[in-house]
């Protein structure tokens, strides 16, 4: 899925820490720029226990001196623009949660 393939949507920039036992594989593979793949765990969304799920396209990825990710999402559903907001704390979930990250301002 291409940035113009999405038309509408929510975009949004975070902070992310992935797990180091997973960050090598995941930069090399699906945390990159363009892709997809990877699911974003809002615990306040929803009615879910744990929270709902959204999807984003990794639009930007910029690797931070301490190590985590700046990256800048866009949300295809536009549910997300009610939990996605500065300052909400995320889950980075491919199969299971392999990070964690916070909305920037």
């Amino acid at each position: 899925m291409a940035r113009s393939d999405v038309a509408a949507g929510h975009r949004a920039d975070a902070l992310i820490r992935l797990e180091e036992a997973e960050r090598a594989r995941l930069l090399t593979s699906v945390f990159r720029e363009g892709s997809p793949s990877v699911m974003f765990r809002f615990r306040e969304a929803g009615e879910h226990e744990n929270g709902d799920m959204f999807g984003a396209v990794i639009e930007e990825l910029e690797e931070q001196l301490d190590g985590r990710l700046r990256v800048h999402l866009l949300f295809w559903s536009d549910l997300a623009r009610i939990y996605v907001t500065p300052g909400v704390e995320f889950e980075v979930w491919y199969a299971r949660t392999v990070g964690d990250g916070v909305v920037l301002p």
